[in-house]
């Protein structure tokens, strides 16, 4: 009897917030598997503005220079405030102008010829509105963080919920052929069940990582501990060339494959520079923060191996949440799972609609 109860209410549970968050769920499942693979998409699509030819001298122009072509192109009143700088001789310089709720604009540059490969509006392009979708629904950042927070809050619990609904009472091999096979000869009601709980199951593991880490940022629980660090103002003096910040880092024992370089957004800030070690695992990188007027290196971050363990945890995050830590075979996964989890929603819905309806009858 205990079971039973224990169990009813359990699916009562699973049943309504199922219904209440299911539409939102289906809809981050599906732009995250949409979105899984934007980077190798993006240089297929994009090539054109991602990549440049090299011409026989291979001598670029100096980043400050082309900084003054791209923060021209957007006009003053839109200030650059980073930069990707790809370390691959064949790659264009990215220059992003961002503003919360105003503006969002990319100027893509050939390094050789300082010419504008590409002026982008990043609010409409395809990706970042599928990335938008996803984190806020496009309901900005305090309704649609709040509707997209909660909703994978209660997909955790349907997670949970879900095993114990689908856990045998009796542990014979019938019983749990049935639980993990699809019956695809079935009738739709019975498919539909099946593909349900099998489904579920078997995604069961990454859509709980998945979750939980998109819940970290959430709850803004991966932020770094900021140290106060900040450029010396009392001189007042001319901001050092960035190209002098630039070879400084290239004089490092790192080999980067990109940087992103974070100009000062005030008097006293620091120039940012993150160098990543690899092409798709982002917590492999070093952090680097300077003085702007002298140039002078104020704060050298750790290395991923130099970590404390939570610390580690924390830097794996999108890793994790991306697959990216697997490589390829990551990321299919993740694409795979997201498709899993927007279908969920639906089945689910079926379940409850049909017997509903069957009820209804009797």
């Amino acid at each position: 009897m205990f079971r039973t109860g224990f169990k009813k209410i359990i699916y009562l549970l699973h049943l309504w917030l199922g219904l209440a968050s299911g539409l939102v769920v289906f809809v981050i499942g599906l732009t995250g598997a949409i979105y899984s693979f934007s980077d190798e998409l993006k240089a297929v699509v994009y090539h054109d503005r991602l990549y440049v030819i090299v011409p026989q001298s291979s001598k670029q122009h100096s980043f400050d220079q082309l900084l003054l072509v791209a923060q021209k192109k957007l006009g003053k009143d839109k200030k650059i405030s980073r930069v990707e700088i790809q370390q691959a001789p064949d790659r264009a310089y990215m220059f992003r102008a961002y503003k919360a709720g105003q503006y969002f604009e990319k100027v893509y540059l050939n390094p050789y010829t300082a010419q504008i490969v590409f002026h982008e509006d990043a609010n409409k392009e395809f990706f970042n509105v599928v990335l938008s979708i996803h984190r806020t629904l496009l309901l900005g950042d305090i309704v649609g963080h709040f509707i997209i927070r909660w909703s994978v809050v209660c997909f955790v619990i349907l997670l949970l919920s879900g095993i114990v609904l689908w856990w045998p009472k009796k542990w014979k091999m019938s019983i749990w052929q049935q639980k993990l096979k699809v019956k695809w000869s079935a009738k739709p009601k019975r498919l539909n069940y099946d593909l349900h709980q099998v489904l579920g199951f078997y995604a069961f593991l990454v859509m709980l990582i998945i979750s939980i880490t998109g819940l970290m940022w959430s709850f803004d629980l991966v932020a770094d501990k900021k140290v106060k660090v900040v450029s010396d103002t009392t001189s007042l003096i001319r901001p050092t060339p960035n190209e002098r910040i630039l070879a400084k880092i290239k004089s490092f024992e790192i080999k980067p494959f990109y940087l992103l370089y974070n100009l000062p957004s005030t008097k006293s800030g620091t120039v940012n520079v993150s160098a990543y070690l690899d092409p798709h695992r982002i917590h492999q990188k070093v952090q680097y923060r300077f003085d702007q007027y002298s140039g002078k290196l104020l704060l050298k971050g750790k290395s991923f191996s130099s970590l404390t363990m939570s610390d580690q945890v924390k830097a794996l995050n999108y890793d994790l949440h991306t697959g990216s830590i697997l490589g390829f075979w990551g990321k299919l996964l993740v694409c795979i799972t997201g498709l899993v989890t927007a279908s969920l929603p639906i089945t689910g819905f079926l379940i409850w609609f049909w017997q509903k309806k069957k009820v209804r009858n009797h």
